[in-house]
């Protein structure tokens, strides 16, 4: 199993995830790297969140931005927590 941690963006970087969040209509977008230690997020067991379902559009986006920072990054959407 691989080991993710969030990876350490530049303003501009993240100026640039934002802009994606509100291009893809999507609740959050994380940029993560490979880990050196254990692993920090574990996205199908993340609380509130799932990976969010995109169009062959807007993964282009995502990857271009992944090819810019050299990390890989994923789409969230909220979802309702049920008590």
């Amino acid at each position: 199993m691989s080991a993710w941690t969030f990876s350490d963006l530049q303003d501009e970087q993240l100026d640039l995830v934002k802009e994606a969040e509100r291009t893809l209509s999507t609740d959050i977008v994380l940029a993560f790297r490979p880990a050196d230690d254990g692993p920090l997020h574990d996205g199908d067991r993340a609380p509130g969140v799932q990976p969010a379902t995109l169009d062959e559009s807007q993964l282009e986006c995502l990857q271009g931005l992944e090819s810019r920072f050299g990390a890989v990054l994923v789409a969230y959407r909220r979802v309702e927590q049920r008590a």
